[in-house]
């Protein structure tokens, strides 16, 4: 399932940032670049209530394979620092999945609400950080905006990525209320319209192969 979500990830992506170079840019392209990245989130939240994070998480390193190779379709620049980033990042994946936890043999229990309530503190707080320097009225560097839409965007995938794993442990926990369910479903709605916006918003503007390893490893440093 994590395998089949990211060659689904990759061809959203590189469907997003050709829609964007197209002159005019083509925004149907685009919006179904976007839907099939919607479309196949289920297969995380299925995948992600059955092992861990630690686990699945490197597996999402084969879309920087297929947009490593697409790169030259949208004319990015292939530089050495980038073959060798990739290199490291999936080298650093494969290390995580043959060291990680161990797959769950029933349903996991729901993290203590002290946890859940530090780890939404923590990052909101990052989140809203990062966003404001992105939304700030004052020009930042191309550099900077990349790396920073990068972070962003890695960390709003981590989240949303943890929002499916609870909703999914909650729906699946014996002890499940009709209120813990409903109250698992609220991060959802509000971190995926944001992370698209981000991940649209930068693949417009920046080399897949350069975005893919940052928010690939800050996805992974996250969900660690």
């Amino acid at each position: 399932l994590i395998s089949i979500r990211a060659f689904a990830v990759a061809a959203a992506e590189n469907l997003q940032r050709f829609a964007q170079r197209c002159v005019p840019p083509q925004r149907f392209l685009n919006v179904i670049g976007v839907l099939i990245a919607v479309c196949t989130a289920p297969l995380d939240m299925i995948a992600y209530s059955l092992a861990p994070q630690s686990v699945l998480a490197p597996f999402g390193m084969l879309s920087l394979v297929m947009n490593f190779g697409m790169a030259h379709i949208h004319g990015d620049v292939l530089r050495r620092r980038d073959a060798l980033a990739t290199v490291l990042v999936i080298a650093g994946s494969v290390i995580c999945l043959f060291n990680g936890a161990t797959s769950n043999e029933g349903p996991a229990p729901v993290p203590p609400t002290e946890a859940l309530l530090f780890y939404a503190v923590f990052v909101s707080i990052c989140c809203t950080v990062l966003g404001c320097v992105l939304a700030a009225p004052r020009k930042i560097g191309r550099r900077t905006d990349a790396v920073i839409s990068a972070l962003l965007a890695g960390t709003l995938g981590s989240s949303s990525l943890t929002a499916s794993k609870i909703l999914a442990t909650s729906v699946t926990s014996h002890e499940a209320t009709l209120a813990s369910v409903a109250m698992a479903c609220v991060p959802l709605p509000l971190l995926v319209p944001v992370h698209l916006f981000v991940l649209n918003r930068g693949f417009g503007r920046h080399p897949l192969v350069f975005m893919s390893p940052v928010i690939g490893t800050v996805g992974l440093l996250a969900n660690v």
